[in-house]
């Protein structure tokens, strides 16, 4: 794949109503541009994102575009530069308590999804609110 891909979720216990952080790096591990880039990170159930975060990471240019479907974060640049690495922190409320596991997160060009890297799902332990 031309595209790598990491994603972590700050460790620590979780209270229903806490924020954390989940943390994308993809990487171009090309010589050459890539054109269009697509990383949908796959978030546990429990977990939100907090859509004006993803609002502004658009306004200071982190990533190109954005959608949300379900539990996945899809996260859009137009390009990337030879070996470009690109680190995007996304802002995460613990909404329902339980103990979840997300989908696979993946990335790939936009134009050519036959090349996927994939990445096991991020786990969370969301405890009740007393």
């Amino acid at each position: 794949a031309k595209v790598a891909l990491e994603v972590k979720l700050a460790p620590g216990a979780l209270t229903e109503g806490d924020v954390v952080e989940a943390t994308a790096r993809v990487t171009n591990t090309t010589d050459t541009a890539l054109p269009t880039v697509v990383a949908i990170i796959g978030l546990p159930g429990g977990l939100e994102p907090r859509h004006d975060q993803l609002k502004e990471l658009v306004k200071q240019k982190a990533i190109d575009a954005y959608e949300v479907m379900g539990r996945e974060v899809v996260l859009y640049w137009r390009g990337m530069t030879p070996k470009e690495q690109r680190r995007v922190t996304l802002s995460l409320v613990a909404g329902v308590p339980g103990r979840f596991t997300g989908p696979a997160s993946r990335a790939y060009l936009y134009y050519g999804d036959e090349h996927k890297t994939w990445v096991a799902g991020l786990g969370a332990d969301i405890a009740a609110k007393n």
